[in-house]
């Protein structure tokens, strides 16, 4: 079964989110929790001051009245619903609940209205401090099924296996096709190690329908955006690095751009890393140039 953090603040955009993850897992037995982030200050609302209390109660009789909703729309008997409210921020209330229990992915809907993509928006914080992986839906994605998913990547190595798991899973269940994408921009990964790492790729995804793509000579925003309305994908999938808040400031993290307006929903795999203390691996985790 899977646990799926749902972030809500009863928007449209986050609606749609919710509805898209119920169609994504219908298949799937799912444990959704509704997660809302209500303000600690004091508030005007028609006419009368509430203090903290008040919203406490007023957070939970609408996250309650959402549940009740959200299970009335239900595609799936292999769902369940449960709530949470937590003061403050809605990044500050995520990083709160994943400290408190793990999640398999953190579900969450765009809109593109941040104050600016550098500054970001609920989204981009989300896929920048959520210790598991995120789902992006933009507002205007619909339930339908998966058919292309296109998986970028820079041939970095990636630390573990289990990376994988979920977008295997998903592309298994959904019967889709999945496109191992190269931009070709700029600073190159060396033959010999791009090589080895996209047959590690390839070998983690045996049993599955893939084919690889390269888009060559394009900046690599520009080639991803053409390459997803050239291929009609449903489905992006990206494996971040870890930037610095330099690189955010300065707008070089890709994924932050994309997850600030995406055109299609996007899936990205959270990196776990190896364990310092590991038990005998299968060939499948044995992983080609660990970092350091």
């Amino acid at each position: 079964m899977y646990k799926i953090l749902l972030l809500t603040d009863y928007s449209d955009a986050s609606r749609q989110a919710i509805a898209y993850a119920q169609q994504l897992f219908a298949d799937t037995p799912v444990d959704f929790c509704l997660l809302n982030a209500f303000p600690v200050e004091a508030e005007v609302a028609y006419g009368l001051s509430y203090a903290a209390t008040n919203y406490w109660q007023l957070a939970q009789d609408s996250i309650i009245e959402l549940r009740q909703e959200v299970e009335q729309e239900s595609v799936s008997e292999l769902h369940t619903y449960r709530t949470e409210v937590l003061p403050g921020g809605p990044i500050n209330a995520l990083e709160l609940q994943l400290s408190r229990e793990p999640f398999d992915l953190v579900v969450v809907g765009a809109t593109g209205a941040g104050v600016s993509e550098w500054l970001g928006s609920v989204a981009t914080g989300v896929v920048r401090h959520a210790n598991t992986h995120v789902l992006v839906v933009p507002a205007t994605a619909t339930a339908g099924l998966i058919q292309q998913a296109v998986l970028a990547t820079d041939y970095q190595p990636v630390a573990s296996a289990q990376s994988f798991s979920l977008l295997k899973d998903i592309v298994a269940r959904k019967g889709a096709q999945l496109t191992l994408l190269h931009i070709e921009a700029g600073q190159q990964v060396a033959p010999v190690a791009e090589e080895v790492v996209r047959q590690y790729i390839l070998n983690n995804f045996a049993g599955t329908k893939v084919e690889t793509a390269t888009v060559i000579g394009q900046e690599v925003l520009q080639g991803l955006n053409y390459y997803l309305d050239a291929s009609k994908a449903d489905l992006l999938v990206m494996l971040p690095h870890h930037k610095s808040i330099l690189d955010v400031l300065l707008g070089n993290s890709l994924t932050r751009s994309v997850a600030y307006h995406p055109r299609v929903p996007l899936l990205t795999l959270y990196d776990r890393g190896v364990e310092p203390v590991q038990q005998e691996a299968t060939q499948e985790e044995n992983v080609p140039f660990l970092p350091l």
